[in-house]
């Protein structure tokens, strides 16, 4: 019978300077990597990234651009990726990814900073939203640095520069460009709309959509809710979602056994009867 903290037991065991691929995996495909959080903390930092109008204006694309006109698509795609540098890091498996993403970014006009800050919301969202509902990081010293060290070899990867030297460099990056760039845009307030729409089909049946608004804003912050020009869900609804999660970040993913080995991939992959990484990405 495998140990139930097996996967802890292993990132004790490994180097987060030389292993960080695999802590990062086990933390947060395996540890916390359920679909339904993963799929929240990544459409949270989706809507944070829709918060800066010149990011905005190039994903809304006039209203033609991929997440407006197939987000659950465009939501699996990218996170499938995820899953591919998850499992191949920077070998060549990886580098053939990487060269795949650079191909459909390349139709975008999107500048060095805001590639950057894209990849710091992966990197420190997890982080942000965790002392947002708890206080505090809950995660190991261990498990924020190969956060960093992972999304630093992406960022890499993507020809992407001028990348903070640690994590705490990061982190102070991430909020200072919060604080530079975010702005109201129709664009971005239509993105949004649609992040709504996609996690409210997914997780929640129909008579309860206007719910999942609630659900949903209950996580942003007070600055992102002013940047989007929308008023607080109502304090019964933020106080039940918010004490719901920090008992799970705080108190279940502490205490409860590790999950069984799991990927991105496998629980992102539905788009595709025979999937590859290769036919994700727009429709061409």
């Amino acid at each position: 019978m495998r140990y139930p903290y097996w996967a802890r037991k292993r990132i004790a065991e490994l180097d987060v300077e030389k292993d960080f691929v695999e802590i990062n995996h086990l933390a947060f495909e395996v540890r916390f990597g359920s679909k339904l959080f993963t799929h929240t903390l990544f459409s949270l930092a989706f809507a944070r990234q829709m918060a800066v109008p010149s990011i905005a204006n190039v994903v809304y694309g006039n209203g033609n651009g991929p997440s407006i006109q197939n987000t659950r698509k465009r939501n699996n795609d990218t996170l499938l990726f995820f899953g591919e540098f998850y499992r191949h890091g920077n070998s060549p498996e990886g580098m053939k990814v990487a060269e795949q993403l650079n191909r459909i970014h390349s139709r975008f006009p999107i500048s060095n900073n805001q590639n950057l800050y894209t990849l710091a919301t992966l990197m420190c969202e997890p982080i942000r939203m965790s002392r947002f509902l708890t206080g505090k990081n809950i995660f190991s010293q261990k498990e924020t640095r190969s956060l960093y060290l992972f999304w630093k070899m992406v960022a890499e990867m993507l020809h992407i520069t001028d990348i903070p030297k640690d994590e705490h460099a990061m982190y102070a990056f991430y909020l200072d460009y919060e604080k530079q760039h975010f702005g109201y845009t129709d664009g971005g307030h239509e993105v949004l709309n649609c992040l709504i729409q996609e996690f409210a089909d997914r997780w929640f049946p129909k008579f309860m959509h206007p719910f999942a608004k609630q659900v949903y804003l209950s996580l942003f912050d007070d600055h992102l809710l002013e940047t989007y020009r929308l008023k607080k869900p109502s304090l019964l609804i933020r106080t039940a979602v918010r004490t719901r999660l920090r008992f799970q970040l705080a108190f279940l993913f502490q205490v409860l056994p590790d999950p069984k080995e799991r990927s991105i991939i496998d629980l992102f992959n539905e788009d595709y009867r025979d999937y590859h990484i290769r036919k994700a990405g727009p429709l061409q």
